[in-house]
């Protein structure tokens, strides 16, 4: 708790910073909300349907492919509640692991399962993030912007991406590899609880640590031997990552705006990433200056950078409030009427 307190207050000290710097830009972009088409706005509405939707999917076509037919009935409000949870509850997506665990137990699937199941959707988000910075380099390329520092960062997204499949993929495709990996996890987690609670030295058990990831490594057997469903969890995951573009891209619409679209998706993809790791919920204090740093890159205006960022970040906020808040309540209510 100590980490995250120091952590969180150096997050709002270089958020602070970044605002006094850019106090005049930020105005501008107050000033140009103001004048924002609230019609062309709302077709973030539907943008985000579309993700919701296609991320339903992605986990639909995961567990058909382990043998589990969860119906899109189930998955569509779980996808939205996850929406909910990932911004409200700080972790970098983690949260999300424990809430699909706890909201598909009812429909029989394990928590091993479930944690392939958000593993998949994320490999397979970041897999089709390599596709659509290619796409980003030829809209910047043929506007001329795809100087040097934008292919700087698009090759360090990319080989990082790739890195990180890669060392999901090799661990969980061995059993004697998972053995060594989550036993070193185990000592590592241990060995920090120890450090602020030495009154337990030994909060998890790595017998069934060891079971969960022999779960994992069973179930990547099925994924991987069935690769017709596979493709098409890959298209959804396609389909659902040109959505938040489209969300995205929609608030420089509604500013009046049409941007190379390049930039827009390398923003998001840079934003994305890094928001992973933020400790703060939502990536609250990493995303925004992420995500206007790459659109000022690509010489988008800042008042319009900083304007359309906030605006594409406040919307999703109240859609992940509203639809999400409800739903949420509704789960957790019918839950635990079944658990009683």
């Amino acid at each position: 708790m100590k980490l995250k307190f120091w952590i969180n207050v150096a997050t709002f000290v270089a958020l602070t910073v970044i605002v006094i710097l850019g106090w005049h830009d930020i105005v501008s972009a107050f000033h140009k909300m103001l004048m924002l088409n609230l019609w062309v706005l709302l077709l973030i509405l539907p943008a985000q349907f579309l993700l919701f939707f296609s991320v339903a999917k992605v986990y639909y076509f995961t567990f058909k492919t382990m043998g589990q037919n969860v119906p899109m009935k189930t998955l569509l409000p779980a996808s939205i509640e996850l929406n909910f949870v990932n911004h409200i509850f700080p972790s970098g997506g983690v949260s999300g692991f424990s809430y699909l665990n706890m909201r598909l137990k009812h429909d029989d699937i394990s928590p091993a399962r479930s944690t392939l199941a958000q593993i998949t959707r994320f490999v397979c988000a970041f897999a089709t993030f390599i596709v659509w910075l290619i796409i980003a380099l030829v809209f910047l390329a043929a506007a001329n912007k795809a100087n040097g520092f934008m292919i700087l960062i698009t090759t360090a997204l990319t080989c990082l991406i790739i890195f990180s499949m890669s060392i999901i993929i090799y661990v969980i495709g061995s059993r004697n590899r998972i053995k060594i990996f989550a036993g070193s996890l185990t000592k590592i987690i241990n060995r920090i609880v120890y450090v602020f609670r030495k009154d337990k030295p030994a909060i998890i058990n790595i017998t069934s640590v060891e079971q969960s990831f022999n779960e994992l490594h069973e179930d990547y057997l099925l994924i991987r031997s069935d690769l017709k469903n596979m493709k098409r969890t890959l298209i959804w995951a396609f389909i659902a990552s040109g959505a938040d573009f489209g969300a995205l891209y929609v608030t420089f619409l509604a500013h009046g705006a049409w941007v190379n679209l390049g930039a827009v998706i390398l923003a998001f993809a840079v934003a994305s990433t890094a928001g992973l790791i933020a400790v703060l919920p939502g990536g609250l204090g990493v995303y925004e200056p992420l995500m206007a740093a790459v659109l000022l890159s690509a010489g988008i205006p800042a008042d319009l950078a900083v304007s359309a960022t906030l605006v594409y970040r406040v919307t999703g906020l109240l859609l992940a409030l509203g639809s999400g808040y409800v739903l949420y309540h509704i789960a957790l209510n019918r839950h635990a009427g079944h658990d009683t």
